[in-house]
């Protein structure tokens, strides 16, 4: 029992580097859902020009987002939208696709949208 408490505090688990192999804790991982995506090393912020181009390219490959007036500036991770889409819904689609984006920190979302006469 003082040995398990003492591998508790230590920070050990059930999955140690001495217990088991690295297979093992990948698959522990897997079956707990775990999902570490976008979180980085303590201080770590994504450059604003590298975030500039993939919220890029995300929009470039939504199907369902005509990004050709929409402006996009990023600023310290966050990501400013700006210009005119067609509908509300494009506008809030063009939001929600970039929000995942590792880096990303919020989206400032200042698109109008202007309907088909």
């Amino acid at each position: 029992m003082v040995k398990q408490r003492a591998d508790y505090i230590s920070g050990e688990s059930e999955y140690s580097r001495e217990k088991s192999n690295p297979y093992e804790m990948a698959d522990y991982l897997i079956d707990q859902k775990i999902n570490y995506r976008g979180y980085g090393p303590i201080g770590f912020q994504m450059n604003d020009d590298i975030l500039l181009n993939q919220v890029t390219e995300v929009l470039l490959r939504n199907p369902h987002v005509d990004a050709s007036e929409i402006n996009i500036n990023v600023n310290g991770g966050i990501v400013f939208l700006t210009g005119h889409v067609d509908s509300r819904k494009t506008k809030k689609l063009a939001e929600v696709s970039i929000q995942g984006i590792p880096g990303v920190k919020d989206v400032m979302n200042f698109l109008t949208f202007l309907p088909s006469p």
